[in-house]
């Protein structure tokens, strides 16, 4: 960012939980600003992700801005000109990726392995120290305010790290947002609830990369289905990631059996029978429960802040969820930045911010969810955008920030 740093103490120290894009991307913008950033991370990196793995154009700006687009771009993954979505019967309506960002040659599909491992390395450049393989397992409270992390690593050792400042970037499963509820509830205070608020859907997610796959180059290509829809794209080493969400229900009638799953519900769609017929995955499926989408509790507990899906989750058919954990990232440190370091103007500021910038979006989301879990519906929907240009260009521009000005069109 362009505006200098309002801090009067730069050196003030922030502990970051969660090295995935917003945990490490908003680590870069405060390293690069004097702040001392202490990022904990579980794993070691790399390692693979559940995750549709396409990063919209948009998201390549904050690559650029966080010095990394070239590293991102020479990886090997698949540069996306369009994003086509397919009912059952086959029928399609596609989204050109130039819609969203023309700066940029398209989106990007690449494995969350890579574009985090190289996230990582450039905080590591930029002086945070990094703990991996280290998990928070709770929090120290001062005065009624969050003021350090207690820390576990693989060899059973603890560690409290003190911090001005901590934020949650530990995605959907929200750790320490539910450690501090936890705590606050123990000490009798009034309870604060880091639940979603906005539908809470009961569902799992599956993922693995597979060779033998065949998807149109250069396409995602998303496919409805009885209780849920998937997502298919190239990623680098001639192999593709197929992630799907699926109703819990219907994975329970198969037993949880993945191939089961594929043949007798993914394959309804033709157009996914058809480009997974002879695909093999190159390892296990991923698979983990997903409770529910919307905002969740940005602020916790005093000096605790949340980021990326720790803070809101958006549905992963929208392509943004990549671009939200990285915008995310830029307004809480723009909110650091402009507020003298002062935890309860930095928390308004934040929530402020991050309610302009994604409200209407999970808004929008939350209408087109019903659409994507209910087939019948999907395929109407798909039906009546396969009429026109204009109505997809609405729909889709609904789904990212800033307005679909006259020059766009």
């Amino acid at each position: 960012m362009s505006k200098q740093s309002q801090i009067r103490n730069p050196k003030s120290q922030i502990a970051i939980v969660g090295a995935g894009p917003a945990g490490a991307s908003l680590a870069i913008r405060l390293a690069r600003k004097g702040f001392r950033v202490r990022l904990i991370e579980r794993e070691s990196f790399p390692r693979e992700k559940l995750c549709g793995e396409f990063i919209s154009p948009e998201c390549l700006s904050h690559f650029k801005d966080l010095g990394v687009l070239d590293e991102m771009l020479s990886a090997g993954g698949e540069r996306i000109l369009e994003t086509v979505f397919y009912s059952r019967s086959g029928k399609s309506v596609n989204v050109p990726s130039e819609w969203f960002d023309k700066s940029f040659q398209g989106a990007l599909s690449l494995s969350r392995a890579e574009m985090d491992f190289r996230l990582l390395e450039k905080a590591k450049e930029s002086g945070v120290k990094i703990f991996e393989n280290t998990s928070a397992v709770g929090l120290i409270f001062e005065n009624q305010r969050v003021c350090g992390v207690k820390t576990r690593n693989e060899s059973g050792e603890t560690e409290e790290i003190f911090a001005d400042l901590i934020i949650d970037a530990t995605g959907r499963a929200n750790v320490l947002g539910r450690l501090a509820e936890k705590e606050i509830s123990r000490k009798g205070a009034k309870r604060q609830r880091t639940k979603d608020k906005g539908q809470r859907t009961k569902l799992v997610g599956f993922k693995a990369h597979l060779k033998n796959a065949n998807p149109q180059k250069s396409h995602c290509e998303i496919y409805f289905f009885r209780g849920g829809y998937g997502g298919l794209s190239l990623v680098e080493n001639n192999l593709a990631n197929f992630c799907f969400l699926i109703k819990a229900d219907v994975t329970k009638e198969l037993n949880g059996k993945t191939n089961k799953i594929i043949e007798q519900i993914v394959f309804q769609n033709q157009r996914a029978s058809v480009t997974l017929k002879d695909a093999e995955p190159v390892h296990e499926w991923l698979a983990v429960s997903v409770d529910g989408f919307g905002m969740k509790n940005l602020n916790p507990a005093r000096r605790l802040l949340a980021v990326g899906d720790a803070g809101a989750f958006i549905d992963p058919f929208t392509g943004s969820g990549m671009l939200m954990a990285l915008e995310s990232a830029e307004i809480l440190a723009k909110s650091i930045f402009e507020n003298d370091f002062a935890p309860e103007k930095i928390a308004e500021s934040y929530k402020i911010l991050h309610r302009q910038r994604f409200q209407r979006r999970l808004r929008v989301c939350s209408v087109l969810r019903r659409l994507a879990f209910a087939p019948s519906l999907a395929d109407a929907a798909i039906s009546f955008l396969s009429l026109g240009k204009r109505p997809r260009e609405i729909l889709a521009r609904a789904t990212r920030p800033g307005d679909f000005s006259a020059e766009e069109r």
